[in-house]
């Protein structure tokens, strides 16, 4: 008897519950996009009194027995049928025909959907609802522009704006140099200064920029990197946070660097003596030094062309000896032989010689460096060494001994500035380069390569790329025909055998340059310098740069929102309008915002719905696509609640609500029977 109780307090409270609903549903009959609640109710827990049994075959099934305890809300759904209509003359008054929600952002940033569309624009622009939200869109022009949650401003630009300028003629064409953005305070002087590093000062209205003008600028945006880069390096910030543009009226078809180059060919010197060389380079692998071997030959007549035979015995205390043939010489060396013992050996050889040939002398050769090493047979090998026909250091003609190549790596008309010199190193191994200001000077031995010279000028430049010189050729420094050069590697543990040596046969005496020509010719100092180089046709411009004085600059007068007439939004949202100066104008576009379950929504008040996780994230889209309604001009939708619905339902509450006030009396009666019984 209690439990009746209690099942019919549970069905005023739910009654009482759906009677709410109805009042506030009714109290909105005429809010704008206001939506109907609709209330459904649930039966709750049964206590099950016997429960279910299966028939057998003397006994027929039994049904269960269960007594229930009342009611419950069961749902509060919003009922999102779209309704009527109503028009006005307010072109900010907006509706959507079909499926979807207008976007507002409350003063926390909270983003809110609605279907009230009763918009107003306020004194900044901004398109607001009644509660002051910020209705969401794309602002400005949104022509191809994806939906989207911005703010929306209707903002008029200025008119009669510009920005500060100067034009000058320079390098043959008219530069212009403006600044990014029309400002009141942009007009202003801006001088350009040589410098090694960049760098800007500012005060004033005084712009000075510091820039390395040898610098190979190829467009238009190297100048305003190198200005950039200046007013980075000096911590500058222009008026208006405005940057330096560069425009040149004409720019030629072809505007690179040239890179700077030379080709010697008119050298000319003697020598005196003949000369025939046997070298050979060893790296020691234990020492990591490097180690030459080598024996020099010089003859006393220029024009003398026979050969030369070196022989080594490989046997230590064996006598040097030489002979003569009337042409070529054939020396054998023993193996503790010095420089002083070959020239004995030569020297008794033309005696004999002569005494035996009184009217044909013979040609006489003096060694003239002799350093064969601690093991003379290595240097010597397995079989004599046949020296080619020594250099006969005739008066070379121009251009017989050709010349050398020079480019600069970094092109530009600074490298004209530079002088190459040479100089000779007696000491084997020798090669470096050194400058002084613009003078490059390049000292070589007889075993210097190009790819020694040229790694000695990239040490001497020290990182200045405009010091890079290359060579591609020095006829000469690389070894001759009649040079012995021994550059073949071997195992540091590898005796070297004949085939590490060299044997050349010359062709003329202009063809070898042995030690004799090259001291002759490097030792002579000769010079060059390097020509043919071109700046850019930018460079030749930052060169020539000087002030620039940028004037009438101004921001231009604003223009109020009132300025723009015929106001008005068209189905997709698009917000159009006409000005005097700018003509029809885009300001912005309302997007709609798509749920898949817009049941699911949470409502918060003011017309507004919240984001759930039953409703899922929006899909935001243009009005008119992807299933979105259309937005209608100078339209609010009405509310949904049908009052005959409501008054029927408030009927139908009522007599529940007073049914169950019936069910707590009687049971109450009925307890007070229970208790006359003791009495």
């Amino acid at each position: 008897m209690v439990k009746s109780l209690y099942t019919g307090v549970s069905g005023l409270k739910t009654h009482q519950q759906r009677m709410d609903v109805i009042g506030n549903n009714i109290a909105n009959v005429n809010t704008v996009g206001y939506k109907t609640d609709v209330v459904t109710f649930a039966d709750v827990y049964y206590q099950t009194k016997r429960s279910p049994s299966a028939a057998t075959s003397t006994l027929g099934g039994v049904n269960p027995r269960q007594v229930g305890y009342g009611v419950k809300v069961n749902s509060v759904t919003a009922n999102m049928t779209q309704s009527g209509f109503t028009f006005s003359d307010k072109k900010t008054d907006l509706a959507i025909d079909g499926e979807g929600f207008f976007q507002v952002m409350d003063g926390t940033g909270n983003i809110r959907y609605t279907r009230a569309g009763d918009f107003y624009i306020d004194d900044n622009g901004y398109l607001l609802n009644a509660d002051g939200y910020h209705v969401l869109g794309v602002t400005g022009n949104s022509d191809g522009v994806q939906a989207s949650s911005e703010i929306i401003r209707i903002v008029v630009p200025d008119t009669n704006a510009n920005v500060s300028s100067a034009t000058k003629m320079v390098n043959g064409t008219n530069v212009t140099i403006s600044v990014t953005a029309p400002s009141d305070y942009t007009d202003m002087s801006v001088s350009f200064q040589q410098a090694e590093f960049p760098y800007a000062t500012y005060a004033n209205n005084i712009l000075t920029v510091y820039f390395n003008p040898n610098k190979q600028y190829s467009s238009e945006e190297d100048f305003q990197n190198a200005v950039n880069q200046a007013l980075q390096a000096g911590g500058i910030n222009l008026p208006d946070d405005v940057e330096i543009e560069f425009e040149f009226e004409e720019v030629p078809n072809d505007p690179e660097a040239k890179a700077a180059s030379n080709l010697v060919e008119d050298l000319d010197f003697t020598t005196d003596q003949a000369y025939a060389d046997f070298i050979r380079r060893v790296e020691n692998a234990t020492t990591g030094v490097t180690e030459y071997q080598y024996a020099k030959f010089s003859a006393k007549n220029k024009e003398y062309t026979g050969t030369i035979t070196l022989t080594g015995t490989g046997a230590a205390g064996t006598t040097t000896t030489a002979t003569y043939d009337g042409t070529n010489w054939s020396i054998t060396i023993g193996e503790d032989a010095t420089m002083t013992d070959i020239n004995k050996a030569i020297s008794t050889a033309v005696d004999t010689w002569n005494a035996a040939n009184p009217n044909t002398p013979a040609e006489e050769i003096t060694c003239t460096g002799w350093r064969p090493g601690k093991d003379l047979a290595a240097f010597m090998g397995d079989a004599a060494i046949t020296a080619a026909k020594p250099m006969a250091g005739a008066s070379i003609n121009k251009p017989a001994l050709g010349g050398y190549d020079l480019k600069v790596v970094q092109p530009g008309e600074f490298a004209n500035a530079y002088r190459i010199n040479f100089a000779y190193s007696s000491t084997m191994g020798t090669t470096k380069a050194s400058w002084d200001e613009n003078t490059l000077t390049i000292t070589v031995s007889d075993t210097s390569t190009i790819a020694e010279v040229n790694a000695a000028i990239v040490e001497a430049a020290r990182g200045n790329e405009y010091k890079l010189l290359h060579f591609d050729n020095i006829e000469g420094l690389e070894y001759g025909d009649g040079f012995f050069s021994f550059e073949e590697t071997y195992e540091a543990e590898t005796k070297p055998t004949t085939s590490d040596y060299v044997t050349a046969n010359p062709k003329t005496a202009a063809d070898n340059w042995n030690s004799g020509l090259r001291k002759a010719f490097f030792g002579g100092n000769p010079s060059v310098s390097p020509e043919g180089g071109k700046d850019s046709f930018f460079t030749e411009t930052a060169k020539k740069l000087s002030t620039f004085a940028l004037e009438d600059g101004r921001t231009g007068d604003e223009q109020p929102l009132k300025s723009v007439t015929d106001l008005t939004i068209q189905n997709d949202g698009t917000i159009i309008g006409y000005h005097a100066v700018h003509g029809y104008m885009v300001f912005g576009r309302i997007d709609i915002a798509l749920f898949d379950n817009p049941n699911g929504l949470a409502k918060v008040g003011g017309t507004n719905f919240a984001e759930t996780v039953a409703s899922g994230a929006p899909r935001l889209t243009v009005a008119g696509q992807d299933g979105a309604g259309v937005v209608l001009n100078g339209t609010l939708e009405m509310s949904n609640v049908d009052l005959a619905d409501e008054f029927t339902n408030m009927i139908t509450t009522q007599r529940g609500y007073q049914a169950n006030s019936r069910v707590v009396t009687v049971s109450d009666t009925m307890l007070e029977e229970l208790l006359n019984l003791k009495r």
